[in-house]
């Protein structure tokens, strides 16, 4: 279990994925500000949200074409196509100024 870390995604294709790269952590789909303080969060949550965490990590996918990119939004594809198109993750620090 990764420490002091979360996974909020619907998404079960990110979830294979993440685990794959070796980052497992409890998977939340709905959050509060209590679920994610002082957490590294892996998944997308907006900004007012992002800025309770410690950072922010996405998976960032670059290579994904159109169909393959519906297909990821509905979590039906694999993370072997994950991988094969350039899936990274890219981590955020988020503070309100």
């Amino acid at each position: 279990m990764t420490s002091n870390a979360v996974i909020i995604s619907k998404n079960p294709a990110v979830i294979d994925w993440l685990n794959d790269k070796g980052i497992h952590a409890p998977v939340l789909e709905h959050v509060v500000p209590l679920d994610v303080a002082h957490k590294h969060v892996y998944g997308t949550v907006p900004y007012w949200l992002a800025a309770f965490a410690d950072c922010i990590t996405e998976v960032n996918i670059p290579g994904l074409d159109r169909p393959s990119r519906e297909r990821f939004l509905r979590g039906d594809i694999t993370i072997q196509e994950m991988d094969a198109a350039g899936a990274e993750l890219v981590t955020y620090r988020v503070r309100p100024v």
